[in-house]
């Protein structure tokens, strides 16, 4: 990490938490997933013939303000550091989470639970309401509650800090 001033320092954390954030989103298996396009491997494929195509998007202020400050031409600078990286992306060069063996943490997994957990509550509420509640439902949401209550324990969250 560069040590030479304090927004030095700030810029280098957001930087690290926004490739934290990138990260935890392509950590649950993407392989496949519809979340990740299979227009990737057609680009990946193709043989490249950049053509310009007008996009509307929305652009953090202070990174808008960043290659503005460079001069003219500033969204051809955009546009290329956005092909470098998917370039570096598609050669193997730069790669992702999803191609590394490794687990999720305790608390993603706790949460991860917490959210399927929530989607099963909904879920079983609303056919209890249109008359189509089971016994069987309301056990695996007892049995989802109990895992979640073990894996909060294991971690030692406090009462506070649990989902349930």
């Amino acid at each position: 990490m560069p040590a030479s001033t304090a927004q030095t320092r700030s810029q280098y954390h957001h930087l690290a938490s926004t490739l934290r954030g990138l990260e935890e989103d392509l950590r649950w298996g993407l392989d496949g997933s519809p979340r990740i396009p299979a227009a990737w491997q057609e680009i990946a494929l193709a043989e490249a013939v950049p053509r310009k195509i007008a996009v509307t998007m929305r652009i953090d202020e202070d990174v808008t303000r960043f290659f503005r400050a460079m001069g003219r031409r500033h969204l051809s600078r955009m546009n290329a550091v956005l092909r470098a990286f998917m370039q570096a992306r598609l050669a193997g060069v730069v790669t992702g989470p999803e191609a590394t063996d490794y687990r999720p943490l305790p608390m993603e997994r706790y949460m991860q639970e917490g959210r399927e957990v929530i989607a099963l509550i909904s879920a079983r509420n609303a056919r209890a309401r249109a008359g189509f509640g089971t016994e069987a439902e309301d056990q695996e949401v007892d049995r989802r509650l109990a895992r979640l209550s073990r894996m909060a324990d294991e971690m030692g969250l406090g009462t506070a800090e649990r989902l349930f």
